[in-house]
């Protein structure tokens, strides 16, 4: 079962405060809301990544240079530092096409530059890719980049506080898979110094609807 169940941050003391963010829905998405959230039939989505929430240490995830699974606050997370990551693919089948995804996730940096840099801050990235055409597994044919940022949510970072971001893509044709990024954003001329990004909870879902996906994620996050 996932840790968050309603948006909160974690300081640097482990201290949760439940925040607040004022949104400005259309009556549609308000009404989707409410009939996603109390209809009989409605049921937490899959979450289609594995080990999401860094318990059993790296298993389902590759990693590459300074990428690790640390306890933070006596939490398993996972760190990159100094440009590592690690990645996961998940698999899209023909019927998810037209279909929309969320890619969501906890964050949380040691680095916070003073001019705004963005050097340091945690990021999910990714793609939509094509079946694999070679015998080379880092090769697939890429239809669509995904990014998901602290700046794209409109989120003020602070030193080691945890805050979620998310973003909503439409399912390309041709697409047979996604795959998932935990890494650090680097501008040209600021170079890494060893800071640690930290991500959790992370969820990539699948809906039929943007509505839906939308409404999925104030359910997760604003509640």
């Amino acid at each position: 079962m996932g840790r968050i169940t309603s948006f909160v941050s974690l300081n640097a003391m482990g201290r949760r405060d439940v925040m607040t963010k004022n949104f400005s829905y259309t009556s549609v998405l308000l009404l989707t809301f409410i009939l996603f959230s109390l209809s009989p039939a409605h049921a937490q989505p899959v979450n289609l990544l594995e080990n999401p929430y860094a318990d059993e240490f790296t298993d389902y995830w590759l990693n590459y240079d300074e990428a690790t699974i640390e306890e933070y606050n006596g939490n398993p997370c996972f760190v990159v530092r100094n440009g590592g990551y690690f990645f996961q693919d998940v698999d899209v089948y023909d019927d998810d096409v037209g279909k929309y995804v969320v890619l969501t996730g906890l964050v949380s940096s040691e680095r916070i530059n003073a001019d705004g840099s963005i050097t340091g801050l945690p990021t999910l990235n990714g793609y939509m890719m094509d079946e694999e055409n070679t015998d080379d597994f880092s090769y697939r044919d890429i239809h669509e980049y995904l990014s998901v940022s602290t700046r794209y949510n409109n989120k003020t970072l602070h030193v080691n506080e945890w805050i979620p971001i998310w973003r909503i893509y439409l399912v390309k044709n041709n697409t047979k898979g996604i795959r998932f990024f935990l890494k650090q954003a680097e501008r040209r001329s600021v170079p890494h110094n060893g800071s640690a990004a930290r991500f959790d909870d992370l969820g990539v879902y699948l809906f039929d609807s943007e509505l839906e996906a939308r409404a999925f994620v104030h359910e997760l996050y604003f509640q």
